[in-house]
């Protein structure tokens, strides 16, 4: 799959999401970060709306993501973002920055493949319904 963000809503809690989200990536060999997280709650909603914003890098590329800004390392690795849509249902969002840029995309072919095979494995770990 060739695009630059993916989603995949998720029939399990944002908890178990956060949690089968860390470990594929981490078994995929992804280094991670939290950037940001927290409630969406807004004025008088009595139900939470968590969410989490993580970069995940592979090891081997951090070389070159540390002549960059922090803040820029997602383009040699992936932006996470999950959203607690329901108790028992989590967004999550995959963006690759790095197929915006064909060229770069080829030299680091092997981000976009592990991506994808993390994904499978956070949506063949229980129910999910491929958004994008």
């Amino acid at each position: 799959m060739e695009c630059a963000e993916r989603r995949l809503v998720l029939d399990r809690s944002f908890d178990e999401a956060v949690d089968v989200v860390l470990d594929a990536f981490i078994r995929e060999g992804f280094s991670v970060r939290s950037l940001d997280g927290g409630d969406l709650r807004g004025g008088r909603i009595e139900s939470s709306r968590r969410y989490a914003l993580l970069d995940v890098v592979l090891p081997e590329l951090t070389c070159c993501a540390t002549t960059l800004h922090a803040d820029d390392n997602v383009l040699v690795g992936c932006r996470l973002a999950l959203f607690e849509l329901t108790g028992s249902c989590t967004l999550l969002t995959a963006e690759n920055p790095m197929m915006r840029f064909p060229v770069l995309a080829d030299l680091v072919s092997k981000v976009n493949e592990r991506i994808g095979c993390a994904l499978r494995t956070v949506g063949e770990s229980r129910t999910a319904v491929s958004a994008a």
